[in-house]
Parts: structure tokens; C-alpha cells; sequence
């Protein structure tokens, strides 16, 4: 019995760090410093209990090792080690505005001036370092008339990914190296043929704030991707030698100024088995007819044995039975739909397919073969695709988008989507990847020269990214950023200092029975007692140090005691000079009470 209650302590004890819920106490603790219990994040006391104990008492001596453990621990400065700063940028593409008005830095308009006639608009001209030219005035402007058909055009580099997925995406270059584009990310081209500004010819041309805003009308848009590898070559020089050789690369843009085109079409057209980014949309090419391309999950090949079942993705197989002579198999496949019962039979003289689309394209199989093992296991082997649906050419790819396919051979050499109708709005949204919209600053400053008021107004049609696109990098002392060096990265941590648990390895609490055979002069710590003179021999050595009866019936008859008391020495000559601390009452609950107590008063000591 001594055993368990010892063993409990030490658990007890153990039990850093543990969250305690404290019922209300009503002893009182005096004020204890904290290194009476701990010092340096180390034990700095022992518990005795007695060893003829209540459990409950046992209890309550645990309770406050726990307590205790709690505060073993030391703080100590946090450390900011191999720190390093992570950035982003914002690396959606936008596309090239198209200008309406510019006379920001004219500063010569007067307000109620007829803006038609002055020479603020832009004649659908750039100059040689690519800034638009505003020289025109309405009439001679590319938005004569609040629309503009001149056609804009704009590139989106790397934007569809095309994976191949049949290992021939390769090109061998005059030098006999191979060049490996099985995945790469390749061009769209935006074209619009017709931007109007709604309401623009009824807008008051003598009132600059009729043209803060105006809705847009977007019709003829474009979105073309060709799936064409080209081959360029540039020639190698040598400052002395002059031309010593030409290297090729494979893209479908030229890579630079010094590269000219060696062979167009190298690697040519989307197959079956192909995986394509489209606006959006991952698209695993299962099948490309004449006019459509098929695409889901494929799969591919595996063998299930009779009366086992296989899972693809929300769809289940299961073979029932299997014809091997006839290469034929029953199977029942299930699904969020539902189950089928089906049979396939790879005999094309038969009215059995060998393959079936089920559940509205939700999954297919198709039976390629059927085998017997060594011990007599009958499996079929089955190719799988499911969620397959398919791209029309002229159907719609998503609201309000029409798609074309460039299909030639069984391949799908370009892909387009055009809008369905005009798009008109405030700000209009092309393909889920950019908004169209119209966009005004105005100025207005009064001339006390001759009060008059002057203004000055930039108009565009903004085409900006839908939602931003962001790149991340993370970077170390000595990286460089956008010409900077990162010389040193300064971190405060919070908090500054961190608590470090101590490992306890020796117990912490004794039987009294232990005191008291060594003797209490050989105390080499301060000492909790728990449980009063009657339970506790070294309560009861004590017991004129700490002002206390001796007798139950003493501490019975007084209601203080009687209720539970924790009381505070701190110097006490007979053990050496050690701080004495008890935890007792008259009886197991009174124990429990100032237990309770000076547990609170443990919690709020950190």
C-alpha cells in the first residue's frame, strides 16, 4: 500500500505542466515566495506525506505536486535562428489598357469648353517608346463616336500548360541534342474587335463630368491558343573567331532578338492522352473526334479478380463473374447514382459492347482481357475513365462562351473561346480572367488669375486581372532583390523569452516514516507537509514550530483548524534552517480544503 500511494506522488509530480480547474478554497495562504518552491526551475521542496494516510490525503499531495509542476520551468531569450523573409508579387498578367482622353499635362482646358474640338484625344497612335498619342481632337480620335473598332491585341505568355502524355513531345535539333518540351506552359492571344462607350454621343460635350464614367459594351472577343512548338536558332560567336557554331531551342514565341526561326511546327497538336490547361479548366484528353474533345479521369489499365472490388475516385467495380474462354465478364458498378449490373464481352460478333459509359459519363470501363492465375484466379482486366464530359465545337465551354476547335488528324491544333453575345456592364468580364472597364480621373482647380476654372481628365478602358495571382520567394542575408541586397534581417520575437519545462528525475515527494529515520537535521530542503500531527509524524515533530495542537480532539474543537489551515515558517532551526509549509485540517476534508487552497495560490505565482 505504501508502494502505490509513493508512486502516485511520483506521477503526480511528474505532471509538468498540467492544466488545473481549482474549486473555491477558504483557508487562507499567507504570502510564500516562489523560491520556496522552486529555484532555478528546479524542485526547491519536498511534500511529506504520512504514511498511515487517508487516500485522500495521498489525493491531495498529488494535487499539489501537480500544481507545483507547473512552475518548474526557467525563461529563457528567444533566438532567432537562420531567419529569412518570404515575398510575394502580384504576378497576374495584365493586359495593355486602351487610351480614351489625356489632358493631365495640358492645363489649358477651360470647364464648359466644347471637349469635342479640343485636341485631347487619342489618334489610336504610339510614339517611338510606345505612349499613346493624344494630339487629335473627337472627330480625327480612334474613339470617334464612342466606339472603337480599330482591333486590340494582346499576348498572354505562358498561361496554358500542355503536358504530354504520349512521351513524343520531342524535337532532335542539327546538333543531334534533343529538346524536351512533354511540359510547357505556352501563349494565349487576346483580340477584341469592338469596345463602345453606351451613351457617350448623348454625353454633354461642354461638361466634363459627363465623362466620370460610361458603361462598356465588348463584343468580337477573342481568346486563341495554338498547341505549335517552333524551333530557333541563334548563331554562336566568338570575339576572336567570329560565328563558331548555332544553337537551336524549341517555344512558340521567339526566345529573343538574336534568334531567327529554323523550323515552324517541330512538335504539333494536342492527342489523346494530352493534358491541357484552358482558361481555368485541367483538361485530360481521353478522346478528340471530329468536332469535340473528350476529357475526365483516365485511370488507365488494372486487373481485378472475380468477387473483388476496385475504387475510382466516387465509382466502384466489382467483378461477379468471368467468362474466360469467351473473354467476357459481369460486373456491377456503383456509384452516388446508384448500381448497374453490367456485361462486357470483347467479342466483336456478339450485340455485348466491350465498353460502357454509365451514369451520364460519370464512369466508363472497358474490358481488354480476361486472365487465370497459377492457383486458379480468375481476374479481367479493365481500362477505366470517369467524371467525362466533352468540349463542342460551336457548345458552350462556360456561360457565355462559345468554344472552337482547330481539330486535323485526331488532334486538336488550336482552341478558341468567343463571347455569345455583346457583353455590356459597368465593368465587363472576359472568359473568368479579366474585367473591361471604363475608368475617369478628373481635375478642377479655379485660375484667381482670371477665375476661371481649368480641368484636366485621363480616360482608358482598363482590362486588369479578375483576382490577383500571387508569387512567392523566399530570401536570406545576401539574396538580392530588384537590385538590393538583404545585408541583415532583424526579428523581434514575441514573447522575448520562452518558458523551458525542467525535467524532473529524482521524486519530490516522502513518507514521513523517511524523515524521521534519517533524522531531521539531515533535511536538505524546504519541506510541504500534508495532514495534521495525527497522520503525519513529522507534522506532529513539528508541531510546536508551526503553533499547532497536537491531538484530534484539539483540532476539532477549533473551527479554524478544523476547516483546514495552510501555514507558512520560513526558517525553521530544526530542520536546518529550511521553510516549512502545512496543508492540514482536523479531518481528509479539511486536508482537501487548504489543499485546494494553496494549489490556487500555486497557479498565480507565475
Amino acid at each position: 500500500m505504501k508502494v502505490k500511494k509513493i508512486a502516485a506522488l511520483a506521477v503526480g509530480a511528474a505532471m509538468v505542466g498540467a492544466t488545473l480547474g481549482f474549486a473555491s478554497a477558504q483557508p487562507t495562504v499567507p504570502n510564500i515566495p516562489k523560491d520556496f518552491f522552486v529555484k532555478n526551475g528546479e524542485p526547491n521542496v519536498k511534500i511529506v506525506i504520512g504514511s498511515q494516510a487517508a487516500a485522500q490525503d495521498v489525493a491531495s499531495a498529488a494535487d499539489i505536486a501537480v500544481a507545483l509542476g507547473t512552475l518548474l520551468y526557467t525563461e529563457e531569450d528567444v533566438k532567432v535562428k537562420d531567419a529569412s523573409v518570404v515575398v510575394k508579387k502580384d504576378v497576374a498578367y495584365d493586359p495593355a489598357d486602351i487610351p480614351v482622353f489625356d489632358n493631365t499635362y495640358r492645363g489649358d482646358y477651360r470647364v464648359g469648353e466644347n471637349l469635342a474640338d479640343y485636341p485631347g484625344w487619342w489618334n489610336g497612335s504610339y510614339d517611338a517608346n510606345g505612349n499613346p498619342i493624344f494630339n487629335a481632337n473627337l472627330s480625327a480620335s480612334a474613339w470617334n463616336g464612342g466606339v472603337y473598332d480599330s482591333g486590340y491585341t494582346d499576348y498572354v505568355f505562358g498561361a496554358v500548360e500542355w503536358k504530354d502524355g504520349n512521351g513524343n513531345n520531342y524535337w532532335q535539333d542539327p546538333n543531334g541534342n534533343w529538346h524536351d518540351a512533354t511540359d510547357v506552359n505556352i501563349h494565349y492571344t487576346i483580340s477584341i474587335g469592338k469596345i463602345e462607350l453606351k451613351g457617350f454621343n448623348d454625353a454633354d460635350f461642354t461638361d466634363v463630368d459627363d465623362f466620370s464614367d460610361f458603361t462598356v459594351i465588348v463584343d468580337n472577343v477573342v481568346a486563341n491558343v495554338t498547341f505549335s512548338l517552333n524551333a530557333y536558332k541563334r548563331t554562336l560567336w566568338d570575339p576572336v573567331l567570329g560565328a563558331v557554331g548555332t544553337t537551336y531551342t524549341v517555344s512558340d514565341v521567339k526566345p529573343g532578338s538574336s534568334y531567327s526561326l529554323y523550323q515552324a511546327d517541330v512538335i504539333k497538336g494536342v492527342e489523346k492522352g494530352d493534358t491541357i490547361t484552358l482558361f481555368g479548366k485541367t483538361i485530360k484528353v481521353l478522346d478528340i473526334g471530329s468536332d469535340y474533345i473528350e476529357y475526365g479521369n483516365d485511370w488507365g489499365e488494372k486487373y481485378i479478380n472475380k468477387d473483388e472490388t476496385a475504387t475510382f475516385g466516387d465509382y466502384t467495380v466489382k467483378v461477379i463473374d468471368i467468362d474466360v474462354n469467351q473473354v467476357k465478364a459481369l460486373f456491377e458498378i456503383s456509384g452516388p447514382a446508384g448500381s448497374k449490373i453490367i456485361t462486357l464481352d470483347t467479342d466483336p460478333n456478339t450485340d455485348t459492347p466491350d465498353s460502357m459509359t454509365l451514369f451520364n459519363g460519370g464512369i466508363r470501363i472497358t474490358l481488354k482481357d480476361t486472365f487465370i492465375g497459377i492457383g486458379g484466379t480468375t481476374s479481367a482486366l479493365v481500362e477505366v475513365q470517369t467524371d467525362i464530359a466533352r468540349i463542342y465545337d460551336g457548345g458552350e465551354f462556360m456561360p457565355g462562351w462559345i468554344a472552337k476547335l482547330g481539330i486535323n488528324n485526331g488532334e486538336l491544333d488550336w482552341f478558341a473561346l468567343q463571347n455569345k453575345e455583346a457583353l455590356e456592364g459597368k465593368e465587363v468580364d472576359l472568359f473568368d480572367t479579366y474585367k473591361v472597364d471604363y475608368v475617369a480621373d478628373i481635375m478642377k482647380k479655379k485660375n484667381p488669375a482670371d477665375d476661371k476654372t481649368y480641368a484636366a481628365m485621363s480616360a482608358w478602358v482598363v482590362i486588369d486581372p479578375l483576382k490577383p495571382e500571387y508569387a512567392t520567394q523566399e530570401l536570406g542575408v545576401g539574396d538580392e532583390l530588384e537590385g538590393w541586397t538583404i545585408d541583415d534581417i532583424k526579428a523581434t520575437p514575441d514573447p522575448a523569452k520562452a518558458a523551458v519545462v525542467s525535467k524532473i528525475t529524482t521524486p519530490i515527494t516522502v513518507l514521513d516514516d523517511e524523515i524521521m529515520a534519517a533524522g531531521l537535521d539531515s533535511v536538505d530542503s524546504n519541506l510541504i507537509l500534508v495532514g495534521g500531527p495525527v497522520v503525519n509524524k513529522v507534522t506532529a515533530a513539528l508541531a510546536d514550530k508551526l503553533g499547532v495542537p497536537t491531538t484530534y480532539e484539539e483540532w476539532a474543537a477549533n473551527e479554524t483548524l478544523k476547516a483546514g489551515v495552510v501555514k507558512y515558517i520560513d526558517n525553521c532551526p530544526t530542520i536546518g534552517g529550511h521553510g516549512v509549509v502545512l496543508v492540514a485540517g482536523a479531518d481528509r476534508d479539511g486536508t482537501k480544503a487548504a489543499a485546494e487552497a494553496l494549489m490556487e495560490y500555486l497557479a498565480g505565482l507565475h
